[in-house]
């Protein structure tokens, strides 16, 4: 045979295996193959990375961390002054990486449980009121009474919900706003509550729950007399800022999500919840930036009522989610002058987090994947703190 032919075919049989190494393992497993390609994707990323001028270093480290440690293609990252000057950062693409728009100022992700933080706002505003009291019993608001399952039902307080110490554990027992196509008792009706049996004493320690912000919805619509989408639109005005609830599927200026990392749902995850029921707990969307925007508002009105919590016996605030306020947790390192109060949220290929902190200051990041393992937002709201902490530490009096 002449060598031009063997060499020709052994060429071809090279070229073969090297189209058909990926094609079989792209068929067999394609979510560990788009894994293994993120690290290059992230590189090929990094040059869309924009920020607003003037913006501090820290904006675009942190950014840089959030697409590299969440496997997140596409974010947002915003902070608001105490003096109201606004810096933000964002890099990605809409869709597909290299063949759709690049991401903007304004481009939609979903908040998820960044949400939990303006419903603990609208019950607060009205307790300021005198419509309602944060030590007033669930069930007198509710007018639920006869045959009750647990005893300790009849003293959880609306305190209580807003700090995830009712006696409601998800790690227990099954959170009935998430199940896989079984649509929610809450907020349609609350009979079922009364069969409902408590994972520990309300007040005894904290339990993140879904249901506890479902529950102050009940509360609100009650109070307001208005349904719970109407009346936070009515308070906040969020669509002239670009906030809007989602209903499950895709709005159009909405980002596309990355679900290389999750080991059981996809992109029709949405299909098999009720965003509606939803809608307290991690109903709204929109930018980084005009979820900020939105809670300077708030701090200028009367500071950030949410922070106002007192301290509790079973508070440990140098742990993360070791202290839950009104809707947020209080974080601070030892022996560190920065105080957080943060609301991480999380939907499926949704990480985000509201922080809060004692400088007057408001950072918000949302972005577009998920860790593979672990919590997709303790570390970068760790890095956050590190970041802000320096930022602060260099401008201002020890």
């Amino acid at each position: 045979m002449p060598f031009r032919l063997t060499h020709l075919l052994g060429m071809v049989a090279i070229g073969s295996l090297m189209l058909g190494l990926p094609t079989y393992f792209w068929i067999g497993d394609r979510q560990q193959v788009l894994r293994f390609l993120y690290p290059a994707q992230a590189l090929l990323t990094i040059p869309t990375l924009s920020c607003s001028s003037g913006a501090p270093i820290w904006l675009k480290s942190a950014s840089r961390f959030a697409l590299r440690d969440n496997s997140s293609p596409s974010g947002q990252l915003a902070h608001i002054e105490a003096n109201g000057t606004l810096h933000e950062c964002h890099y990605g693409w809409r869709g597909m990486p290299l063949l759709s728009q690049r991401i903007t100022k304004e481009s939609r992700f979903r908040y998820a449980s960044m949400t939990k933080a303006l419903t603990a706002d609208a019950v607060l505003r009205q307790a300021r009121a005198g419509n309602l009291t944060l030590n007033e019993r669930l069930l007198d608001r509710l007018r639920l009474n006869g045959n009750i399952a647990d005893a300790r039902l009849k003293t959880i307080t609306i305190e209580h919900l807003l700090r995830h110490s009712s006696g409601f554990d998800r790690l227990r027992s099954e959170d009935p706003m998430v199940v896989r196509k079984i649509k929610p008792w809450c907020p349609y009706t609350s009979a079922p509550l009364t069969k409902v049996n408590l994972d520990f004493a309300p007040g005894e320690r904290y339990a993140y729950s879904n249901l506890n912000y479902c529950l102050l919805a009940m509360v609100l619509e009650r109070t307001y007399r208005l349904p719970f989408r109407q009346l936070m639109e009515q308070e906040y005005g969020l669509q002239a800022r670009g906030i809007r609830f989602i209903d499950g599927p895709y709005l159009a200026d909405e980002v596309r999500y990355d679900f290389r990392n999750s080991g059981f749902y996809g992109a029709d995850y949405w299909r098999y919840f009720d965003f509606q029921a939803l809608s307290s707990s991690a109903g709204l969307s929109g930018s980084a930036s005009a979820f900020a925007s939105l809670w300077a508002t708030l701090r200028d009105e009367r500071g950030f009522s949410v922070e106002h919590a007192a301290a509790e016996e079973i508070c440990e605030p140098d742990r993360l989610r070791g202290c839950y306020g009104y809707g947020v947790f209080s974080y601070r390192k030892p022996s560190s002058a920065l105080t957080l109060q943060v609301q991480p949220g999380f939907l499926y290929g949704s990480p985000s987090a509201l922080l809060l902190d004692n400088y007057g200051g408001v950072t918000v990041w949302v972005g577009n994947g998920m860790r593979r393992k672990g919590s997709s937002t303790d570390p970068m709201i760790k890095f956050l703190y590190r970041e802000l902490s320096a930022y602060y530490a260099s401008r201002l009096p020890q």
